[in-house]
């Protein structure tokens, strides 16, 4: 785990605030770090963590990370001003005189999962999240204490499971060896999240590599439980629930050719469904 330097500056438009502010953790990344298995747990954490957190996940900022992923997919300037608009009317619903933490758990906060259409790594995501804190500060007045948090893996293994992950979802055609050649450039997420918590040094920058993960209470969900400083009664009321979102390696073959034949989209799509399903239960 790893710790930023304090605040240098104040962002464009922030004023002195007449009160502390709660603090914002910001959870944006990466994609198959073990993310869903976060987001799972918090979602079933909601009412036993709620005295002591705020909980923030996609489905309660469509519209915020509907225009992160639009600037991902084609950066404009008018693109990245969307995505402050909408970040800036999401944390103005948020009181900012609770002093609950707010936890904004989301990988496409950061931008879309590398690899599809050729993409590398995450080049828009200082952009986004520094642009995620300017709305923060024009909604709240201030910027709060910010921690970036990034979830991160082995560099081989994130990048077969991306790919795992662009098989089984979408009609991927490209082999593991050539997607894996333009990944591993760009497949070092410590340096990324530095990279990335350059660009936005108000904020403490915290990383947590997946493998360490393993032997804690709560699985990958524990670093955050501890930024949040959630106390051990209720993190007792935690479903402790099994990973996410796995991966199936073994049948990345099967998948590709599926992906390359003359199925039709709804056709490929259950024979997909139904390949995973046996797998799964076999």
């Amino acid at each position: 785990m790893a710790g930023a330097a304090p605040p240098r500056a104040p962002l464009p438009g922030q004023s002195p605030s007449p009160a502390p502010l709660p603090a914002v953790i910001l959870h944006a990344g990466f994609h198959k770090t073990g993310t869903s298995s976060v987001q799972r747990m918090l979602a079933a954490a909601r009412a036993p963590l709620a005295p002591c957190l705020r909980i923030l996940l996609k489905s309660d900022m469509e519209a915020l990370t509907v225009a992160t992923r639009a600037h991902a997919d084609a950066p404009t300037p008018e693109s990245l001003a969307e995505v402050l608009d909408a970040a800036r009317a999401r944390f103005a619903t948020l009181d900012p005189a609770d002093p609950r933490p707010l936890l904004l758990s989301c990988e496409d906060l950061s931008g879309l999962i590398p690899g599809r259409n050729r993409r590398r790594g995450y080049p828009e995501a200082p952009a986004l999240l520094t642009a995620l804190a300017q709305g923060l500060v024009q909604a709240w007045g201030a910027l709060p204490p910010l921690t970036l948090y990034f979830s991160t893996r082995a560099a081989e293994d994130w990048i077969r499971s991306c790919h795992d992950h662009h098989l089984r979802v979408t009609r991927y055609t490209r082999a593991f060896g050539p997607y894996a050649e333009g990944q591993r450039p760009r497949a070092d997420l410590e340096a990324l999240a530095r990279k990335i918590g350059a660009a936005l040094p108000e904020a403490r920058l915290v990383t947590h590599a997946l493998e360490d993960c393993a032997g804690l209470p709560h699985g990958p969900l524990t670093p955050l439980l501890d930024l949040a400083d959630i106390p051990e009664e209720l993190r007792q009321q935690i479903p402790l629930l099994p990973p996410a979102n796995v991966g199936l390696p073994a049948l990345s073959e099967q998948l590709l050719a599926l992906n390359r034949g003359p199925l039709d989209r709804e056709a490929l799509k259950a024979a997909k469904k139904a390949l995973i399903r046996k797998a799964r239960q076999g």
